[in-house]
């Protein structure tokens, strides 16, 4: 499910999305999105939060935050916990605490912390102040409430009330579990048209580490996500064939499966090949393959990976359709 761009878009389609995902986190990201409030809700409520009161602060993410902005982030998460916690978390602070996860880390001023990684990962404080000591850089001040408002803005100011009246209908039936996607029995048999899904990639990214940040800011234990990242090819092509399985039985009969791998080792193993054999194994049809020669960002920059050298080079897309 991931950060739920498609469950997102499907719903703003009139469909009934339904999403999974082992990481907690994930829920957190898509739930608010499916049923935004208003912008003026959000500003309301902003100015209700006591962003001055005392709270713990970890004197360690100083190397990321400004005091004051630290201040702030540690006086919002105990808020959002403290309703959590007397089941009084709305929409609208859940929709703050969406953003928030998003803003913590970044590399502009329209982020909480100084310049750092991009976006869905978090650098060890360690690696962190060597980034401030090689860049010659200090956290400025940024506040909370007015980047948590200003985003909200960019993020809702365009949404019509025919996209908004889609998400009331369509979200409000959503079904988000998290959970493995190897056994989904919450989903009725030849209930879906599309699947669009992309796995964890043998032995390659180390999702607990890259979260450790936002499952603070939420409260969560570093072992809530159940990730099996498995480091023989023998085992994942196992895993997967579980999966597709478990999507044959869901998929209505004329339905679609994407279904999103990559190169690794340097383009020695192209898992698509064992995707398929799994699908077909599932009682799946392939129906082609698409590839797309992808152009480095600044993350791969970041970690000094350059295409043709290291890291994943292409997203290789396999079309699975269910007959019957």
């Amino acid at each position: 499910m991931g950060r739920g761009t498609t469950l997102l878009e499907a719903a703003l389609l009139g469909r009934v999305p339904s999403g999974c995902d082992a990481n907690p986190l994930c829920q957190k990201l898509i739930a608010p999105r499916l049923n935004p409030p208003t912008i003026l809700k959000v500003q309301e409520r902003l100015a209700e939060i006591n962003f001055d009161a005392v709270a713990k602060m970890p004197k360690g993410l100083l190397a990321f935050y400004h005091p004051q902005t630290l201040q702030q982030i540690c006086a919002l998460r105990s808020y959002l916990l403290g309703r959590e916690k007397s089941r009084l978390l709305d929409s609208v602070d859940a929709w703050i605490q969406m953003v928030a996860l998003n803003r913590l880390t970044g590399h502009s001023p329209g982020f909480f912390s100084v310049y750092t990684m991009p976006p869905n990962q978090a650098v060890s404080i360690e690696s962190q102040l060597r980034i401030n000591k090689r860049l010659g850089q200090k956290p400025e001040f940024r506040s909370v409430p007015d980047l948590i408002l200003a985003k909200t803005k960019s993020l809702l100011g365009t949404l019509s009330d025919a996209e908004r009246k889609a998400l009331r209908g369509s979200g409000a039936k959503a079904e988000i579990l998290v959970r493995s996607c190897e056994y989904l029995p919450e989903i009725s048999d030849d209930s879906i048209n599309l699947v669009v899904t992309s796995p964890p990639f043998l032995n390659v990214v180390d999702y607990a580490s890259d979260n450790w940040l936002r499952n603070w800011f939420v409260g969560l234990d570093e072992n809530a996500a159940q990730f099996v990242i498995h480091k023989k090819l023998e085992d994942w092509e196992a895993s997967i064939g579980r999966v597709l399985l478990g999507l044959h039985r869901i998929l209505r009969p004329g339905g679609w499966i994407a279904f999103e791998v990559g190169e690794i080792q340097r383009g020695k193993i192209q898992l698509e090949d064992s995707v398929i054999s799994a699908g077909i194994a599932a009682g799946l049809e392939p129906e082609l393959v698409l590839i797309n020669s992808q152009q480095f960002t600044k993350t791969a920059n970041c970690w000094g990976v350059r295409n043709n050298d290291l890291g994943t080079n292409t997203n290789r897309v396999i079309l699975f359709k269910k007959r019957f």
